[in-house]
């Protein structure tokens, strides 16, 4: 993963669920080789964010993480 003022990137499918479903804006979907990186525009939030994803401090209603996954691997197939 890596970070940046403007817009921090990330491989992990499900981190990037997460984060759409907390309200980031996806602002792009690239390939790199075989995979995608998303690429969201940054909050000064975003570590502590990102902490509380793996460290399962995080919660999100779970019919929105699932909506949220269907409508992120259909733009992973259709992108």
């Amino acid at each position: 993963m890596a970070g940046g003022r403007a817009g921090f990137e990330t491989r992990d499918f499900y981190l990037a669920c997460f984060l759409r479903c907390t309200g980031y804006d996806l602002i792009d979907l690239r390939a790199e080789g075989r995979r995608k990186v998303f690429v969201f525009r940054d909050r000064p939030t975003r570590r502590n964010d990102v902490l509380a994803f793996y460290g399962q401090g995080a919660a999100v209603p779970p019919l929105a993480f699932s909506t949220t996954i269907k409508d992120m691997k259909a733009l992973l197939h259709n992108a």
